[in-house]
Formats: structure tokens, sequence, C-alpha cells
């Protein structure tokens, strides 16, 4: 019987077990932390379920997904908005239509949005930068309003230091006025008692996984743990770079940390799931209240201050000796561990991905690996 062993159990790594499993594969996986699940787990605050690391919204285009998704736990029909503060006003996330009326300078706003309504999409993603591109979308008074400051904060370098390519993904302006902020069929949150929790549960429960907590695996010792689960193949989620102990050196990642505070005797606390602080003067740069998307009927909710500029791996920066370093890195780990290493997820892929991608990912991965296998057999 053929043996997986998979380094990290996030959503990548509990999603591909749970598939290879289902095909007759035996897995291991290996967790630094003391529990699975990674950066999605929900969890109660003074019996509030909230999210501990930030929103997480599952949307997505891919059916297959979705419906694995749903086949672990039941989801609701929430669909995400977002509020931002700006202008001295709370307003909408993205910019409506019918915001900009409320605004200051609201007819010079319109003026320099009917210079750009016709700009072509492909040239503007030749823009240099992500400031460039943003500059060509929505003009000057937006972008400084809405945008420069915000993501300054979020990444801790000039926006025109920023990749345009993934600007596209983070930043639009709606020419109606649809107050949502992803258009995808398919969107929820888990309606579970556990959020997140629950659909890591689901994915690991099969017979044939095994889980194992608090084991940091590097390359320094992979082949034990490889000897000790008799592995005929081997999947790195990991971040890469720690992996190989930082040999070629480090990758680049903006993380952030949420501060998460009771709110008793309140319904909720805010307006939205995430209101948006972009603003220099403010200290963090959102705030997440998980009750909105989780229907939960209990006294009380759970706000979350995001913060930036923390010690984790949650954003990487996407620049090209980064991306260079990482693929250095899978070419290196391919040659030192074989042909039996694959890589799948955010942190082996260096990828700002969505969990629906992880997911993805984690589906497609199956199938190279199952492929292998039969290879070896």
């Amino acid at each position: 019987m053929a043996v997986v062993l998979i380094i990290g159990a996030g959503l990548t790594g509990c999603t591909l077990a749970h598939r290879l499993s289902r095909e007759g594969v035996d897995c291991v996986l290996l967790e630094r932390g003391d529990v699975p699940g990674g950066l999605i787990r929900s969890e109660h605050m003074d019996g509030v379920l909230y999210e501990p690391h930030g929103s997480h919204i599952f949307h997505t285009e891919d059916e297959e997904v979705w419906k694995l998704a749903n086949a672990m736990t039941p989801f609701n029909d929430y669909r995400h908005r977002v509020d931002i503060v700006a202008d001295s006003q709370i307003l909408n996330w993205p910019i409506l239509l019918s915001d900009i009326d409320q605004q200051s300078n609201g007819a010079e706003i319109r003026a320099q949005l009917a210079e750009r309504e016709g700009t072509d999409a492909t040239a503007r993603a030749q823009a240099a930068n992500f400031e460039e591109w943003c500059l060509e979308l929505m003009g000057p008074i937006l972008y400084e309003r809405f945008i420069r400051p915000y993501t300054e904060k979020q990444w801790g370098r000039p926006a025109r230091e920023l990749s345009a390519q993934w600007a596209p993904r983070r930043v639009s302006v709606r020419w109606d006025n649809d107050p949502y902020l992803f258009p995808d069929p398919y969107q929820g949150w888990p309606a579970g008692p556990n959020g997140y929790t629950d659909l890591v549960d689901g994915l690991l429960a099969g017979p044939r996984i095994t889980l194992r907590t608090g084991v940091d695996v590097t390359l320094d010792n992979l082949e034990r743990h490889a000897q000790e689960a008799q592995a005929d193949s081997i999947v790195l989620t990991c971040p890469l770079d720690v992996f190989a102990g930082e040999r070629f050196g480090r990758l680049d990642w903006r993380g952030i940390i949420v501060r998460n505070v009771h709110i008793p005797h309140k319904e909720y606390a805010q307006g939205a799931m995430v209101v948006n602080y972009p603003g220099e003067e403010y200290p963090f740069i959102r705030i997440h209240e998980t009750k909105h998307a989780s229907g939960q009927k209990i006294e009380g909710t759970v706000l979350g201050f995001e913060f930036t500029g923390a010690p984790t791996r949650y954003y990487p920066i996407e620049l090209p000796q980064n991306r260079a370093l990482n693929d250095r890195y899978q070419d290196f780990l391919r040659e030192q561990i074989s042909d039996r290493v694959h890589f799948a997820g955010r942190l082996a892929n260096y990828l700002y991905i969505d969990m629906d991608d992880c997911m993805r990912q984690a589906l497609d991965a199956s199938v190279e690996v199952l492929d292998a296998l039969r290879v070896s057999t």
C-alpha cells in the first residue's frame, strides 16, 4: 500500500490527505503547530465563535471545490461586504458610484473617473508598478484617499515599489452599486458550531490519515521521518526557506497579528464583518467581526484588531527576486529529495492565494502524486 508523507497540515495539506486517502493511499501529516488547520482555524472566546487570525471568506467559481467543502461541513449563504473609513465617514469597499457624491471633491472625482472609464484593461496591465496601475484606474483623489495609505501600512513600503501584477485582485472601482466584495457564484461561511475548524476536522476524518502535531520537519531530519512513515512520496506545503535552513537566504513575507477582544452585551460592534482603516492616524489596518458571517445567536461579540509588520508568513512580497529565490529552493529540494517530492499550497509555492485556490492546488497535486506513484510501481 502506498504511503505519502505530507509536511504541513494547513488547508492544503489536509485537503491533499483527504483526496489521496479516498484513492486508497495512506497519508501521514506532520505539523509543526499544536493543531491542524493553520490560519483558518476558528475558536471561541466567552462562547463567541471568531477567527483568531482574521477573516476568511469562502468564495469560488470552482464547483468541485465548493462541493468538497460542503461535504465536510455545511455552509451558510453569507456574502461578504466590507466597510472603509475614509473622508471622515464610513463608506463601502470597493468604491461604489453612489458613494462618490457623498464624498468631498465628488465632482472632481467623477471627472477623473470619466477620463479613465475607457482605459483599455490590457494597457493598464502593462503598468510599471502598483501605484501606476491604481492611478490609471481611478485617478489621484480616490487613490490617495482609499488606496495608498492602506497599501503602505499593509506592506511597509511605498506602493510604487510593489508589483502591478496582483493589483486587479485587490483593487477595483464599481461602475454600479453592488456592495458585495466577491462576484463568485459560490459563497458562504461554515454553518456548524466550530466554523472552519469543522472543515479541517472533516478533511482529516478518514481512517487512512495519520496526523502528528508538534513535529518540526526540516531537510536535515526529513529522511528519518520518511523512513519511519515508509513513505513512497513526499509533499511539502511548508515554507521552503525555513525547511532548507535558509541556506540561500530568507524569503520576504509581510506578516500581521490580530489582537482579539470580547465585547460583552453587544450583538454587533460594527456594521460589517470587516472595516478597513487606511488612515495613517490608525495604528491598525482593519477590524474583524466574525459574527456577521457566522450568524451565531449569542450575547456579546469579538473584535479582531489587525496590525501589520508581525514576524508571521501571511503575504508573500511579490518581487522578481523573491520568486526566483523560491524557484531556486524548489529546484534544490528536487535535487536533494529526488523526483518523489512535490510542492503544494501558498507557503511552498510562495503565492498569495485564497482558500479555494489552496484546495484546488491540493486536488491538482493529488493527481500529480498518484501519477508518480503509478509510474514508480
